[in-house]
């Protein structure tokens, strides 16, 4: 329910239409036969329909600007959302606590197999994201080696600033590697203050109207962006893609993301804005 509002003020954040789609596979293999010849089947389908009617009373009650569409589609999770997604302003999904968590990042789970094949930005809502913005009015953008400015992540990043009104945090978590590399007596790298300059530019900053900070953190990724995003609105990372595709799967990094942030975080690695306009909802 948490994913499901905070996609709610996403779509009104941003002037779009909420589209929410419930995935039965019981629906695909079963759901018509059944449905014809036993009651147990008309019942499972009520059921069906009343989750999906639930959500969109819910959503409606929440943000009565939003133009709501809710419907149950037929297949697995996996293939169901990431071809209702398309090429969507953004995927929004739920997760649940940690124990679960940990099984929904196993082979095949929802969560990692929606983000290793979505063509948009996935953002990954779990049970402690708070049911309103912090406080604290940041957007932390986690910025990785070969980070260019133009990147999709760094495009959406600045959007999602730009539409709440709030800061950017640029974090870049440099390696032991890296700081062996730092010429004695000059304190944080040059190089890593580079990488973050290169990023996001100030042209890029001045343009969005975004309010822009660079931080470098010394130790690994996968523990100094979920430190960073403590008290932030929205985390965001990137993802490699190659053809749609993420390359290589998800890294360490956004694995400790997903576990520890306490807040929403966005995985962005196809191309963005959405290439085709029309393609706007916000699933």
């Amino acid at each position: 329910m948490r994913a499901l509002d905070w996609a709610a003020d996403e779509a009104a954040r941003h002037g779009r239409p909420l589209r929410i789609v419930h995935a039965s596979v019981w629906e695909r293999f079963e759901g018509a036969t059944l449905t014809e010849d036993f009651p147990e089947g008309a019942t499972e389908a009520a059921a069906l329909q009343e989750i999906i009617t639930d959500a969109e009373a819910r959503a409606r009650q929440r943000r009565p600007e939003v133009r709501v569409h809710a419907e149950v589609l037929p297949g697995e999770p996996i293939d169901v959302l990431r071809h209702a997604a398309g090429d969507s302003f953004a995927l929004v999904v739920g997760r649940r606590g940690h124990s679960a968590l940990m099984r929904h990042l196993s082979t095949g789970s929802t969560v990692s197999g929606v983000a290793e094949r979505a063509w948009c930005p996935i953002v990954v809502v779990g049970d402690s994201a708070p049911g309103r913005p912090s406080g604290t009015r940041q957007v932390i953008l986690g910025v990785a080696e070969g980070t260019q400015a133009g990147d999709a992540q760094v495009a959406f990043a600045l959007h999602e600033a730009q539409a709440r009104g709030c800061d950017l945090v640029a974090v870049h978590a440099r390696s032991r590697q890296e700081t062996r590399q730092d010429p004695p007596g000059l304190g944080s790298s040059p190089g890593a203050h580079a990488l973050l300059s290169a990023a996001v530019p100030d042209r890029a900053a001045r343009e969005s109207g975004v309010v822009v900070h660079r931080q470098v953190i010394d130790g690994p990724a996968h523990h100094a962006l979920p430190q960073a995003a403590q008290h932030a609105d929205l985390l965001v990372l990137g993802v490699r893609h190659r053809h749609g595709m993420i390359h290589r799967g998800l890294r360490p990094t956004h694995h400790a993301a997903l576990r520890h942030s306490p807040c929403p975080i966005a995985l962005v690695g196809a191309p963005w804005p959405p290439r085709r306009p029309e393609a706007s909802d916000v699933e």
